[in-house]
């Protein structure tokens, strides 16, 4: 008798069952895969955000304040404001001492416009939160000197941008001959920290992502938020605003609007003119690509995940140095 052998494949029911149990398997473990990544990017901007205070607590060791958020001098020549940031002078305590060396400071336009590369377009890690929506880097400025774009800021206080009607609360702003609202600003000390170093933003996150701004964009309204956030910045007015940011806006405030809706929003948007209050708003405001809230390093070295939530009374107050505020993040 000859008995019959042979291999038994899987039927198209079973192929399809395995597959929607894998689709399924797929499913459940992608948010936390997800979760996991977001969790390990937030924990490297965390540390970026420690270098950056340890580094300006380092240069205060030395120099006995902390940095300029720029150091502004008036050029005859356009563009007649040109400075140096406070990233520059980070520089040699963040181990970028042969950088910090070649830097040109007579002339801080020089630094955009010579060496191979431009030292204004190196790409620095420590700059850089990996979470953040940057997709060129580094740009071209409008007046066509080239940068690189960064993801953090110095606070800047209550309004951080633009510098002529900046509150000079906070610990970054403008100092030097050209300095202002007021010509020879000097940096802060920290005994000028008289609301406490740890119920004051040293450092905090800037996002580059506002789908809304965006839509402005194509019909010349303003500038994309890709190249914002320069941290060499050295020429033009508006250098202190890519080196800082403030309580003027809510945490992580984007635009209510788009192009399309403008006309419908209250008051009506009806013009590039009307729409630079919410320019100037954006330009000065905390935020992040991280889900729901920001980093900081507050001015005692600590650094903090602050939510969304927070209100505009506490944010303002964590921007002041010297405001008298109670204020409590809580735990």
């Amino acid at each position: 008798m000859t008995r019959m052998s042979g291999k038994r494949g899987f039927s198209l029911v079973e192929v399809l069952v395995v597959i929607a149990i894998t689709g399924i398997l797929l499913a459940l473990l992608m948010p936390a895969i997800m979760n996991a990544r977001e969790a390990s990017r937030r924990m490297q901007c965390v540390n970026n955000l420690k270098q950056l205070g340890l580094a300006a607590h380092n240069y205060h060791d030395t120099f006995h304040t902390f940095p300029p958020g720029m150091d502004q001098q008036l050029f005859p020549a356009a563009p007649q404001y040109r400075g140096v940031s406070v990233f520059v002078y980070l520089l040699p305590y963040l181990e970028y001492q042969s950088l910090r060396d070649q830097w040109q400071f007579g002339d801080p336009v020089l630094n955009a416009t010579q060496g191979t590369p431009p030292p204004t377009t190196l790409i620095l890690p420590e700059m850089i939160c990996v979470s953040d929506a940057i997709l060129t880097n580094p740009v071209m400025s409008d007046d066509g000197y080239p940068y690189a774009v960064g993801s953090y800021g110095g606070n800047g206080g209550t309004v951080s941008y633009p510098a002529q009607t900046s509150s000079v609360d906070g610990i970054f702003y403008t100092t030097g001959p050209a300095s202002e609202p007021q010509p020879l600003q000097r940096p802060v000390r920290i005994k000028d920290v008289t609301d406490g170093l740890s119920q004051t933003f040293l450092f905090g996150e800037r996002s580059h992502l506002d789908p809304g701004l965006e839509t402005f964009v194509p019909y010349g309204w303003t500038d994309t938020l890709g190249i914002w956030g320069w941290w060499a910045a050295s020429g033009g007015r508006k250098n202190v605003g890519h080196v800082t940011m403030s309580a003027a806006a809510p945490l992580n405030y984007t635009f209510p609007f788009t192009y399309g809706n403008r006309l419908s929003f209250s008051p009506p948007v009806s013009s590039s003119a009307a729409l630079q209050p919410y320019v100037i708003l954006r330009m000065c405001a905390w935020g992040s690509c991280h889900v729901s809230g920001a980093n900081f390093t507050l001015s005692d070295g600590s650094t903090r995940f602050i939510t969304d939530d927070i209100t505009a009374a506490t944010l303002t107050a964590y921007s002041t140095r010297a405001g008298a505020e109670i204020a409590d993040l809580g735990e």
